[in-house]
């Protein structure tokens, strides 16, 4: 992952993640990986950008990501904030996911009621 200039994939950004150790930083790409894949299947996916922030509390952090994605003209947006990181990209990948079906479904429908 080249994470000097935050992104491991020419349209995948993301900022914040420098701070992990390698191992983090490999999990974390099997977890992004997954998602564009299911992404790209609802169409050209533009770009994907994550933000990771890190507040303390107590020994441990709490991470806060924020998630945009890009397909064509329209922007979808989702943030999570969790104790577990890898749940916590799970869980915006995710909702960015179903906000993408829903948008693709909706689409479709209209599609079907204006041209029959």
């Amino acid at each position: 992952m080249d994470i000097e200039k935050g992104n491991f994939n020419e349209n995948i950004n993301l900022a914040g993640f420098e701070i992990l150790e390698q191992t983090e930083l490999d999990k974390t790409r099997e977890i992004i990986d997954s998602y564009v894949k299911k992404l790209q299947e609802h169409g050209c996916l533009d770009e994907l950008k994550l933000t990771l922030r890190q507040h303390p509390h107590g020994k441990s952090f709490k991470h806060k990501i924020k998630g945009i994605i890009l397909i064509g003209k329209k922007r979808f947006s989702a943030e999570i904030t969790e104790w577990n990181l890898y749940k916590a990209i799970s869980e915006v990948c995710e909702k960015l996911l179903a906000e993408v079906i829903h948008s693709f479904k909706k689409e479709q429908r209209h599609d079907k009621l204006v041209f029959k």
